[in-house]
């Protein structure tokens, strides 16, 4: 409920931040726990806000781990142009009118999805390989079920029980799907061996990308002319946080883990239930429109 994600605010010490002394120019959105809600849709006050503030200049950007095409799923429900980081900041794509223009491409060296996937052989775990265009599965089970149903895609190809291999194209993000006892292993192992990658591990999901959030969304507000503290954005796990602590704006939704820590000028707002993403755009970008939720 609402008065719930006040009371996580005041139990963190949340203050209210003061408003941007210059003009947000730039909307960065992740997905899942933030601009979608726990039944994976956009809820309409949320829709209505994004719409609206889109249409006064402000340039969206949906920054997610999810692949290319499952963010462009997600933009054309959300019904409003934007520009895409997926897999993590993995991949930067620039909206420019109706076109997409690759900004940036940063994919695993095959030895390294090869290492990866050995460290998985043999583990009772989904795996998951994304290349640029397709998505790779070692069986449809249960969990490839899930994640076919969370993001609207349906894998290109089901493994037949042997140990999974790297594709031949380019690969991006490798997710492992299983109990927090049989992931953690292979996060180890992945810390170890490449420290470069970041391997992100929550409840039963370790998502691993080459290149973060934070890095791919500065390369992108660089390219459009946009400062740092011209930049509004949301979020709600770890992988988000420099995201938010680097933006003129980071709001941390609220449903996010109490445990989660961040700087103390990123400000909270309600759950991706309550429309909170789209409270607080109303709140940054004032209107006379009537507010009715």
């Amino acid at each position: 409920m609402a008065s719930d994600a006040l009371s996580r605010a005041a139990h963190h010490g949340a203050a209210p931040s003061p408003r941007p002394t210059t003009p947000l120019r730039l909307l960065a959105l992740d997905i899942d726990g933030t601009l979608i809600d726990s039944a994976k849709q956009i809820m309409p006050f949320t829709q209505q806000e994004v719409a609206r503030v889109a249409a006064t200049g402000v340039h969206p950007v949906i920054v997610t781990a999810r692949a290319i095409n499952a963010s462009l799923i997600i933009e054309r429900k959300l019904g409003v142009a934007a520009s895409h980081i997926a897999f993590g900041g993995g991949t930067v794509h620039v909206r420019t009118g109706s076109g997409l223009t690759v900004l940036e491409e940063h994919p695993f060296e095959r030895s390294d999805v090869a290492l990866m996937l050995d460290a998985a052989n043999g583990a009772d775990v989904h795996i998951g390989v994304y290349t640029a265009t397709e998505w790779h599965v070692s069986d449809l089970g249960f969990w490839g079920l899930r994640e076919a149903r969370n993001t609207s895609i349906w894998p290109d190809s089901v493994g037949d029980g042997s140990p999974l291999r790297a594709p031949a194209d380019a690969v991006f993000k490798l997710m492992f799907r299983g109990l927090p006892e049989a992931l953690a292993p292979i996060k180890e192992t992945i810390d170890r061996e490449l420290p470069g990658a970041f391997a992100h591990l929550s409840a039963r999901v370790l998502e691993v990308t080459t290149s973060r959030k934070h890095g791919a969304l500065r390369a992108l507000s660089d390219h459009l002319g946009i400062a740092p503290h011209e930049v509004i954005a949301f979020g709600d796990t770890e992988a988000d946080v420099p995201m938010l602590e680097a933006a003129g704006v980071g709001v941390l939704m609220g449903n996010a883990d109490p445990a989660l820590r961040v700087a103390p000028h990123v400000e909270r707002t309600l759950s991706n239930d309550e429309e909170g993403v789209g409270l607080s755009l109303r709140k940054h970008f004032p209107t006379d429109a009537p507010f009715r939720i």
